[in-house]
């Protein structure tokens, strides 16, 4: 494979950002690494392409809050079922686009043996994040019990798991502002947060996932050669905690 000349994150806010850790923690397993580590703070989609199309080499970048959307707008072909992409790479010259956000969370939540199968799962908001994780979760037989918020779920091919009820037994707030942590109750006997602060802890679910679609864009769309060789989620977070403690020691 070519080891990128850079790779990052885009979006903002990314001060908090996790995903650049991950990104060298990854590639140091693998024993690769690029020139360059990178953050960009940024509300406009074209401000990432336009970096990544002038930079010499191939540039693997992760799109958090607002992009995902305007991402998938540029590449409308790509995963229409929830009209989201967050992960855009440049290999070879060519663009190369994925969605990570619904495996990332299912795979997050069988960590904590939580299946779609067995749990209903309450969601409030509707955006990018929110339509990811409804597409994945349904399309493997979840139902799923709207709640509204800012945006609200629109209709989706998850509209025939819907279910219209109080309760559920898992619950996800995704009207959290990005790089905020989320307090909101919700009337489940379980409750995720998939958003995270300065504070973080890699022991937090939102960590957890964030870890599981990193490797997931990794093996199917960054590096897929090396899909062999890479380490567990459970692995990754070791080696963050580790470093993370490492670095508030210091």
């Amino acid at each position: 494979m070519s080891t990128p000349s850079v790779w990052g994150v885009a979006g903002s806010p990314v001060d908090h950002s996790v995903t650049p850790m991950l990104f060298d923690l990854v590639g140091r397993s693998l024993g690769i690494a690029s020139n360059s580590t990178i953050t960009i703070d940024t509300e406009n989609i074209d401000d990432v392409i336009s970096f990544m199309q002038s930079h010499d080499g191939d540039a693997w970048i992760s799109c958090t809050s607002p992009l995902k959307h305007s991402l998938h707008q540029k590449f409308p072909l790509k995963n229409r079922g929830s009209s989201s992409l967050n992960q855009i790479a440049r290999i070879g010259g060519s663009m190369v686009v994925r969605d990570t956000d619904g495996a990332g969370f299912l795979e997050a939540c069988r960590g904590l043996g939580i299946t779609p199968s067995d749990h209903s799962l309450m969601i409030k908001g509707g955006g990018s994040t929110a339509r990811s994780i409804a597409f994945a979760w349904t399309r493997k037989g979840g139902y799923i019990v709207p709640m509204g918020g800012r945006r609200p779920l629109p209709d989706g091919p998850w509209s025939t798991n819907v279910l219209i009820q109080e309760r559920a037994d898992v619950g996800v707030d995704l009207d959290a502002n990005p790089g905020r942590r989320n307090v909101t109750k919700m009337p489940t006997d379980v409750k995720l947060s998939v958003s995270y602060d300065v504070n973080w802890n890699a022991d937090d679910f939102a960590i957890r996932m964030l870890a599981a679609q990193h490797l997931d864009a990794w093996r199917y769309l960054f590096a897929p050669d090396l899909s062999g060789q890479l380490p567990t989620v459970e692995n990754l977070l070791m080696a963050l905690k580790n470093v993370h403690e490492t670095h508030d020691q210091s």
